[in-house]
């Protein structure tokens, strides 16, 4: 039965990390994957880029993130019809990904397709969340081409203003700090509690330490994973709650055997829980860097 509790407690876990630990957008969890391609674009290396973008898409072939930037390249080396193709193609994958609009009402405006090219701008800052002057921006070149000098205007004003915040506001607005005590940390603190929990039932029913080491070890590998900086709040939290759980909600047991298997087993976990979790964050931090 204790067996079947750690099987089952592990799936969970890796099913846990797999849907819900990361708390990105799928848009943000691409452009961070695709970081070594982006980066190429950016120091104007295209070819290099395209083929980069090329084989993900080969690889992946619904990644939006991967269509943007290979559109991108495509223009840049003057292939309109391939670069809009790929927009197009993005955007049935992800059409809230406003720089696919942006980008596809570029292609549009560029084209006298001015119609078109302001629904595309309409969308770039339905999605933008007006994050970025640049979709007011070419709605209003979109709108004064249009002749609707009133809507372009205001547009244009709009671009101002975002500029305007993000000159008096500094840095912190275009990367604002991290709250230290955020929502992914809580829910974490939530599965740190039903760990514990677990931990101290295998320690009371297991009849050696190898059960409750590994669970331990486990869960502690998964703090450093899921937080790898602030990772040792939960650490903590953990051996609290162990040694906690351990003496106010169980009996300690008569039989003085017993009683040290029990002990070697709290403390260890405690130890493992530890070092665990920074193994966690050394491999998530090893990951990233690769």
């Amino acid at each position: 039965m204790l067996e079947v509790l750690v099987v089952l407690s592990l799936i969970g876990y890796i099913y846990y990390l797999r849907n819900y630990a990361d708390l990105r957008t799928k848009s943000e969890k691409e452009a961070a994957g695709l970081q070594e391609g982006i980066n190429l674009y950016n120091e104007s290396q295209i070819e290099k880029a395209f083929d980069y973008f090329d084989q993900k898409i080969k690889a992946k072939p619904k990644s939006s993130f991967a269509y943007l930037y290979r559109a991108l390249c495509y223009k840049k080396i003057g292939n309109v019809a391939a670069a809009k193709n790929d927009l197009i193609k993005g955007l049935s994958y992800d059409g809230a990904l406003f720089q696919l609009h942006l980008e596809k009402g570029k292609i549009e405006y560029e084209a006298q397709l001015l119609r078109d090219a302001l629904e595309s701008f309409d969308k770039a800052v339905l999605y933008d969340g007006d994050e970025h002057e640049a979709t007011y921006h070419w709605r209003g070149l979109a709108y004064q081409a249009l002749g609707r000098d009133v809507e372009a205007q205001k547009n244009f004003w709009k671009e101002s203003d975002i500029l305007k915040q993000k000159l008096t506001a500094g840095p912190a607005v275009t990367k604002q700090k991290d709250p230290f005590l955020d929502k992914r940390l809580a829910i974490n603190s939530v599965l740190i509690i039903a760990t514990s929990i677990l931990v101290i039932v295998i320690i009371k029913k297991s009849e050696g330490i190898h059960l409750p080491f590994l669970l331990a070890v486990f869960s502690a590998i998964t703090i450093g994973i899921v937080e790898p900086i602030k990772g040792w709040i939960l650490a903590i939290f953990q051996c609290i709650l162990l040694v906690a759980g351990y003496f106010l909600f169980t009996d300690i047991p008569e039989n003085a055997g017993r009683q040290e298997v029990e002990n070697f087993s709290l403390y260890g976990s405690c130890v493992l829980t530890f070092a665990g979790s920074f193994i966690g964050a050394f491999l998530k931090r090893a990951f990233i860097a690769g």
